[in-house]
């Protein structure tokens, strides 16, 4: 059984995508995605989707 592609970061009950840790001491959960690659190419690719919408004097790095 394969695990499915995700195309953009799913939402925290995804199980497939995230590892949940929980932290007793300061009552805290974390989630760490699984496969950090995919997890960092999605980062990009929604960045480029966000800065793609943005008027050219808004963009983060332009010079205009």
């Amino acid at each position: 059984m394969s695990e499915p592609t995700h195309t953009e970061i799913p939402d925290t009950s995804d199980s497939t995508y995230w590892l949940v840790t929980q932290n007793e001491h300061n009552r805290s959960t974390t989630f760490v995605p699984k496969d950090k690659e995919l997890h960092l190419k999605l980062k990009r690719k929604a960045w480029a989707i966000i800065q793609a919408s943005l008027t050219k004097r808004n963009r983060k790095g332009s010079n205009g």
